[in-house]
């Protein structure tokens, strides 16, 4: 809840904190708090209770939402043409809703952010390609897939760029960008190329991808794959990439394998298993107070005055002498709560005396983590105009009626919510296990292993590996 409501003035020590938190349960249940069922029912397997979990909260301005999270849980019970048809359905939307209306950017500044219909967040439009590419193998249609997988890391970066046409601060721009780029969808894409022949699409998604893990390693804490490493100098050195390679193993030496390291030999395909783990770190809703001090009177327009008040905002702000606190500003804005990381933290393949352990690919929550803080101060700007406006009616109405201003003021408060949708079904890390084996049909033993690498679980399942060619599967590890 967001108002701007008077409280006992008079002065302020020095030093005065910025803001006062309260975990906040007021008012009505957050978009989260109102959804977290969806992740028991996936933990269970019961699609059908999820799709009537999301069937029941149909319309409104999570239009969206719904359709990512209908696509997705389709998607794990393994109705993969629906799956596409949905998420098909979702980027639709998506594209539309970057254009946002006027009639709804009004609203937002006079109710609150939940009037806007939700248009997703960059990491989670790039992951619907995934999925459908994966719906697509399912399907025994690797062109659709590799379609899929180009348009992954497009619409990551288009979705970034609309983003930044809405963000004012420098500062907040430039963490943006660094969201604009996935080495794991560069790398995915890269091995369905790989798989099909494409060997040139192959190499130039494999070296977007070393680029990728290398300029964002500490943006989600994951350095290059040594497999990739691998498959940059195989595919280089067939495809007569040869000068670009040596270009790259001199600029990250790091990157490769050792020089001496033997090239796989002989007849053989790959399995490659890439595993979703735990669930995205989520949103939720918090009540900040901010003083509104005698000085704030010299500000030209509420726009300036709004900008402070981020500032105020922000940890550490101190105003550094003796002021008049005049009234205290109480809003309810969206904070990042941890991911929940699961059990399982990796996977091992083996089969036929061969194994091979899955690494870290990608981690979804730390980039959900950066979307929020590259957003903040716009999404705090915005609650500041709204609550600077409304106090100024309630402010009016009391002049003429200490009663109605009272009324008008608590209306105020009760309109007010802190935005905290997301896809919440998003795993919360990626990892890719890879395993070459001989050609022909094999018992693969999949492990799922712990943060200390003890066994959880497992499973075997019987595959196929074709000659020179790459098996694809996925697990996703809900607990």
């Amino acid at each position: 809840m967001r108002a701007l409501t008077r409280r006992a003035a008079g002065r302020a020590p020095l030093g005065l904190p910025a803001v006062v938190l309260l975990l906040a349960a007021a008012g009505c249940a957050t978009y989260v708090a109102s959804n977290l069922e969806l992740r028991s029912q996936l933990t269970t397997s019961d699609w059908q209770a999820a799709l009537a979990h999301i069937e029941a909260r149909k319309g409104g301005t999570d239009r969206l939402l719904q359709l990512l999270q209908r696509g997705h849980v389709l998607h794990y019970g393994g109705r993969f043409d629906e799956s596409n048809a949905t998420f098909q359905q979702a980027e639709d939307l998506a594209a539309s809703l970057y254009t946002r209306s006027i009639s709804q950017a009004a609203a937002s500044l006079i109710v609150n952010d939940l009037a806007v219909d939700y248009r997703g967040k960059p990491y989670e439009l790039a992951m619907v390609p995934f999925y459908r590419a994966f719906n697509y193998l399912s399907l025994g249609d690797p062109d659709a897939a590799q379609v899929e997988a180009r348009k992954a890391t497009l619409a990551l970066a288009g979705a970034v760029e609309a983003t930044l046409r809405e963000i004012k601060r420098p500062e907040d721009r430039e963490a943006a960008r660094r969201l604009q780029d996935s080495g794991f969808l560069h790398w995915f894409a890269g091995l369905l190329f790989e798989s099909e022949g494409a060997g040139n699409d192959a190499f130039v998604a494999y070296r977007n991808a070393a680029r990728a893990y290398l300029s964002g390693g500490e943006l989600t804490g994951i350095a290059p794959p040594v497999a990739l490493g691998r498959d940059l100098a195989r595919v280089g050195l067939a495809y007569g990439f040869s000068s670009e390679v040596d270009e790259l193993r001199a600029a990250s030496p790091g990157l490769f394998p050792p020089a001496d390291e033997a090239p796989d030999a002989g007849a053989g395909g790959e399995v490659v298993l890439v595993l979703e783990s735990g669930w995205v770190a989520a949103r939720d809703q918090v009540i900040l107070n901010v003083p509104i001090l005698d000085i704030d009177h010299h500000y030209g327009s509420n726009d300036d005055w709004a900008w402070e008040l981020v500032n105020r905002a922000s940890p550490g702000w101190s105003n550094g002498y003796d002021v008049d606190v005049e009234y205290w500003l109480t809003v309810a804005v969206p904070v990042m709560t941890p991911p929940t990381t699961g059990q399982v933290a990796a996977v091992r393949l083996s089969a036929e005396g061969a194994a091979a352990a899955s690494e870290p690919a990608d981690d979804l929550s730390r980039r959900a983590a950066a979307t929020f803080e590259a957003e903040r101060g716009q999404m705090l700007f915005r609650t500041f105009v709204r609550a600077i406006a409304k106090y100024a009616v309630a402010e009016a109405v009391e002049n003429e009626d200490e009663t109605a201003g009272a009324v008008v003021n608590l209306l105020g408060v009760l309109t007010e919510r802190a935005d905290t949708r997301c896809w919440l079904t998003l795993p919360d890390r990626l990892a890719v296990a890879r395993l070459r084996l001989p050609p022909g049909r094999h018992e693969l033993r999949v492990e799922y292993l712990d943060s200390t690498g003890s066994v959880v679980s497992s499973e075997v399942e019987t595959i196929e590996v074709v000659d020179g060619g790459f098996t694809f599967l996925s697990r996703r590890s809900f607990s």
